[in-house]
């Protein structure tokens, strides 16, 4: 016989799946697990806690944390914070961060703590103190302390928008942009990653360094001497 304290968590949970089943499938669809769920399932106040190895997916959209909470009109909002890890192998690409907010209505990721952001579909690494994930648009921005890395480039700024679809970012707040041994600081710096095409605005300093031309031998000029003097002859 059924214990009167699994019988109350198994009600809670039972209550729990319901209400996730209201939510609009046109929105997107969301199924978690944690070691320990706690909900409030009053009609203005609705809730789902999830505390311990928490996990949630929404869509191809994975987070896990030490504490998730799920709230807002047909559960908008999504909170994660303590370890908080994500990744949508669909869309290419992944993160760590200490604490995340997600609003499943507009389809934004705020994440704010230690952040590490990798787009795989673009091989392009980012790490910044506040990102803004705009999932429809594609759109990444990035507050303070932003550091983006893609092959032999390397973009430091204090701002920055990168736009995964064109492969685009812009970078303003002191930029310094250092592609190989080149080194370049403006304004404004907007870098194509696909073709490496740097444009700089306003205040713009440069260092570029040049490979030397290394001097031919003394036995190579006589030799075209030599060759010259026959073409003569």
């Amino acid at each position: 016989m059924m214990s009167h304290k699994n019988n109350k968590s198994f009600i809670i949970c039972f209550l729990i799946f319901f209400s996730l089943l209201d939510i609009n499938p046109q929105k997107s669809t969301i199924s978690f697990k944690a070691d320990k769920v706690t909900a409030s399932v009053a009609e203005n106040k609705k809730s789902t806690n999830l505390i311990g190895n928490a996990e949630i997916k929404v869509d191809s959209l994975t987070i896990s944390a030490d504490r998730i909470e799920i709230f807002g009109k047909d559960y908008r909002y999504v909170n994660a914070s303590g370890s908080v890890k994500g990744v949508d192998d669909e869309k290419g690409y992944s993160f760590k961060a200490d604490i995340i907010n997600f609003d499943r209505k507009t389809d934004t990721v705020t994440m704010c703590g230690k952040l590490e952001l990798k787009d795989t579909k673009n091989d392009v690494s980012i790490n910044a103190e506040i990102i803004e994930y705009k999932k429809k648009q594609e759109i990444i921005i990035m507050r303070f302390n932003v550091k983006i890395t893609n092959k032999d480039i390397t973009c430091n700024s204090m701002f920055a928008l990168y736009d995964r679809k064109e492969s685009k970012v812009e970078l303003t707040g002191r930029p310094v942009v250092k592609k190989r041994k080149d080194e370049f600081e403006a304004g404004k710096i907007s870098v194509n990653l696909e073709t490496e095409d740097i444009a700089l605005d306003g205040r713009v300093r440069g260092y570029v360094e040049q490979e030397k031309e290394t001097p031919p031998e003394a036995e190579d000029i006589q030799k075209s001497q030599n060759q010259e003097e026959e073409s003569n002859v």
